[in-house]
């Protein structure tokens, strides 16, 4: 057994020791009939009382412990307190069923999943749902990103996961829905500089209030960031800025002016790393990346109206529009003799998108049923184009057109929720919704060799879900899960054929999928709460490779997969003002089905029994944090272990496992002027050399992302007014 093997198995059993002294140290009463309200303390000794926590993402707000699903809550004291707020791979992997995988790149974002949905994914976020504040982050294919999110600006974020996320339509193997932050009843604000090695730095500013009468309430966030890098070439920045305004009408009524932007973002891209090069130094960069000046550009906006209040005494409305706009420039690594033929669509991303949409929804209370019903419909407009990378002799700048299309892509939805209480102790919940996505394109640049790639396709489906939950006790609740699921191919892996003909590659389908789960919440008195949920997904035509002819990458439907697994969360206080975290998950995702798929002039084999590339069997999350967010000191020390990832469909070699511990100490001061608080964070407290992420598929073996050696944050906030 080497030490990294060695070192997995002693995270494991360390984790799996805390969960059970967690569990003794609820007095042996965490599985009785009735845990009391109050837990008996020894003289001197405080236990933290949690507060219950509310989740609104579902169509019927409650409590988290009642309700029947799996959702996870990260709260602002979670996001916040004693952290940089730089992405969400600083909390999100805190709730189970999550994988957020930091890539070091901020050309290409964060790498997340759930339950292995999101895997394939080489940019941005795929087959998840990405929301803020009810307004759709993710594009009616699919396709999302959580670059403009400003993490300083949130109260929460909730995570939706298993059958009853399908509720949500089109790609959604889970929902991730961010909340903003509240404004303060008086003119208050807060100001945060910080900074790291690797050339770090984030200034934030947030000013909020509330004015006419304090019917209006407005929290305006502001941040800058900046980052050297790790790895040589990887130099980024961004200013992000956020706008949260609310206009009580009286009577139930408010209207909510929402707004959020990200400008000035720019990310030298790094590209992934072949085995050798990441074994021999993880700090390189590909050379290729240096000779193009692989780089990316992004600007990105959203902006809503909503308004929400009765319109009976039992019933009420819901109405948001938005629209939003995305403009992205992407110098790209391809060689400049790789772009002779002229089917190539060159080497330079220039991707212009706008878009509009709304979502109104009416929901009647009737007794013991409560009805929800709405329509949701989403539209993008996008001019692509590509360029060649090079002028001549001259690489890495913008160079002849090599393509062009405009592109029209929409969802409409129309759905229905309906819960119903059995009995005290029975509760029925269903949903159904039927999705429909539209794709249609029209090529602009056609030549001899590049033929039209015009064409449209429609994909439909009718989604339906139900829950039924038994409440044993006031403290225990068992729940059994169903549901259909649909994810289609984005507007990217439907452009080419495999057989190199024009148009669109309208033999691909979307990918099915039929999810059963069981779950059961135990709240361990005011301490805690404990959640274990098992689980199952069927999915047939998984989208995966066809075939890659002239660096046009095309897309086939796969047989079948299946994920199976069980995930454990636990969050508990213990005496000392020390609070417990644990998130534990084990999935067993694989193809069910071989197939074969074209690669150049060899023909890629995938056995059934192999794994999904790109997820870890096994990952254990733990946190123990002390005094978080009160006056004096504070600490926290978390792990995290996962397993190997597979890099690719046959699993020809993989990510090493591995387990990182990050540290953190934080002070807060009270003064009559405003709150003054300071922290240092310590990233990777051992020093181990890991890979971050994985580029599943890499055509050139760049496989591996890696993570950062040892590192530290110091941050400093002040708070007044508020």
């Amino acid at each position: 057994m080497d030490k990294q093997q060695e070192l997995a198995e002693r995270s494991a059993r360390i984790a799996a020791a805390l969960t059970a002294i967690t569990l003794l140290a609820g007095g042996g009463s965490a599985f009785a009939e009735e845990v009391p309200e109050a837990v008996p303390q020894e003289r001197g000794e405080h236990v933290e009382q949690l507060p219950a926590v509310v989740v609104t993402g579902t169509s019927t707000p409650r409590p988290e412990s009642r309700t029947a699903a799996a959702v996870g809550v990260v709260d602002a004291l979670m996001l916040k307190s004693g952290r940089p707020q730089i992405n969400l791979a600083e909390t999100l992997n805190s709730v189970p069923g999550v994988d957020v995988r930091d890539r070091q790149n901020s050309a290409q974002d964060l790498q997340i999943q759930i339950r292995g949905y999101g895997a394939r994914s080489t940019f941005g976020v795929r087959g998840i749902q990405l929301r803020a504040d009810g307004v759709p982050l993710t594009a009616p294919d699919g396709q999302g990103t959580v670059s403009n999110l400003l993490i300083g600006s949130l109260d929460r974020i909730e995570v939706l996961r298993g059958p009853m996320a399908y509720q949500y339509g089109n790609s959604a193997g889970g929902v991730i829905a961010a909340y903003s932050a509240a404004s303060p009843d008086k003119l208050g604000g807060e100001a945060t500089f910080s900074g790291g090695n690797n050339g770090s730095w984030r200034e934030a500013l947030a000013i909020g209030g509330r004015v006419a009468d304090q019917k209006l309430g407005y929290r305006v966030d502001l941040e800058r960031y900046d980052i050297g890098g790790y790895r040589d070439h990887s130099k980024a920045q961004r200013n992000v800025g956020a706008l949260n305004a609310r206009y009580d009408l009286g009577g139930g009524q408010q209207l909510r002016l929402l707004a959020g932007a990200l400008w000035g973002g720019d990310a030298q891209d790094p590209l992934g790393l072949t085995r050798q090069q990441f074994e021999q130094n993880p700090k390189q960069v590909a050379a290729v990346a240096e000779t193009y000046n692989t780089r990316k550009n992004t600007d990105d906006w959203r902006a809503a109206m909503g308004y929400s209040g009765p319109w009976s005494p039992n019933a009420d409305w819901d109405l948001i529009v938005y629209g939003s706009g995305r403009r992205i420039e992407q110098f790209l690594s391809i060689p400049k003799a790789a772009q002779a033929s002229p089917a190539r669509a060159g080497g330079v991303v220039d991707l212009n998108r706008s878009g509009v949409g709304f979502d109104a929804r009416s929901t009647w209370r009737l007794g013991d049923l409560s009805l929800s019903t709405g329509l949701q419909y989403q539209l993008a407009d996008e001019r692509r184009r590509g360029y060649e990378n090079f002028i001549g002799d001259t690489l890495g700048v913008r160079g002849a057109l090599r393509r062009d299309e405009g592109n029209d892509l929409y969802n409409f939805d129309q759905y229905l929720f309906a819960e119903y209480a059995l009995s005290e102790r029975w509760r029925l919940s269903g949903a159904v919704r039927h999705s429909q996505v539209s794709f249609k394109s029209k090529d602009d640049y056609i030549r001899e060799g590049n033929p039209d790639d015009s064409g449209s396709t429609d994909f439909s489906a009718t989604l339906p879900v139900a829950s039924l939950a038994f409440q044993q006790t006031e403290t225990r609740l068992f729940y059994l899960s169903a549901g259909i699921g649909f994810e289609t191919p984005t507007f990217n892996e439907l452009s080419y054929r495999s057989d190199a003909e024009g148009g669109l590659n309208l033999d691909l389908d979307s990918s099915r999928s039929r999810s059963v789960e069981l779950g059961v919440k135990q709240q361990l008195g005011s301490r805690g709460l404990l959640t274990v949920a098992v689980f199952n997904i069927d999915a047939d035509d998984e989208i995966v490779p066809a075939a890659t002819i002239d660096g046009r990458a095309s897309f086939q439907n796969a047989g079948t997969t299946r994920r199976r697994g069980a995930e454990l969360g636990l969050v508990f206080s213990l005496p000392a003002d020390l609070r417990l975290q644990v998130a534990a998950n084990h999935l067993d995702a694989k193809f069910t089905e071989a197939y074969s798929y074209s690669n150049g002039a060899s023909t890629v084999m995938v056995a059934d029994g192999t794994p999904i590339p790109g997820v870890a069997s096994n990952s254990v999350y733990t946190e123990l944090s002390w005094h978080r967010g009160r006056p004096g000191w504070a600490g926290a020390l978390e792990a995290r272990y996962s397993d190997e990832v597979p890099v690719n469909d046959v699993a020809s070699d993989s990510a090493p496992s591995y387990t990182v511990v990050n540290a953190s100490v934080a002070y807060r001061l009270l003064t009559s002027r405003g709150d003054l608080e300071a922290f240092v964070r310590v990233y990777n407290l051992f020093d181990q050399r890991y890979a971050g992420s994985v580029i599943v598929n890499d055509s050139n073996g760049r496989y591996f992302e890696p993570a950062p050696d040892r590192g530290f944050h110091i941050g400093l906030t002040w708070r007044w007014g508020s």
